[in-house]
């Protein structure tokens, strides 16, 4: 029974002192704080998850004018990032935002069936409160394909740049 004890607090002590791995470790990065936003047609699939009437024909619905200051900019402590996309309709998108050093990952991702017209719209993210630095920013569209709503796989940089948060 004395053995038993002496095994067990001598595992114990080695597995307390014992260093964790890398992969167990904490991600020293301080959570990101971001935000994003859609504007024109996959802003209202977005909120209203409807369909346009399906009526057989091919229709394009206005487009938006594509806005001023699209691109990927340093703003105060902030990055702000914003992409002007002709879509189907009916598609819908969601933003994520990726931060592992100093390179941070704006990743679109575009989902749902595409109705039998064309629109566009405004992706806009900000990620803010940015130590003082250079970034490698990159965008990323992916998702799934717009006839059988499917994962492509496919993971296209639509944009890039470097930038300076003084």
């Amino acid at each position: 029974m004395k053995t038993n004890i002496l095994f067990i607090t001598g595992l114990l002590f080695l597995s307390c002192n014992h260093q964790q791995s890398p992969q167990q470790t904490d991600n020293n990065e301080p959570s990101l704080k971001t935000s994003w936003s859609v504007k024109g047609c996959a802003e209202k699939a977005t909120r209203s998850n409807t369909k346009f009437p399906d009526s057989g024909e091919y229709k394009d619905y206005p487009d938006l004018p594509a806005p001023e200051g699209l691109g990927i900019k340093a703003g105060g402590d902030s990055i702000i990032y914003s992409r002007f996309e002709q879509h189907l309709c009916c598609r819908q998108v969601k933003v994520t935002v990726e931060k592992s050093e100093n390179i941070i990952t704006v990743t679109e991702y575009w989902f749902g069936q595409g109705c039998k017209c064309r629109c566009s719209s405004t992706v806009h993210a900000v990620v803010r409160e940015l130590p003082k630095g250079e970034y490698q920013v990159y965008s990323v569209a992916t998702g799934t394909d717009p006839v059988e709503n499917k994962p492509t796989g496919i993971k296209d940089t639509v944009l890039a740049k470097k930038v300076t948060i003084q």
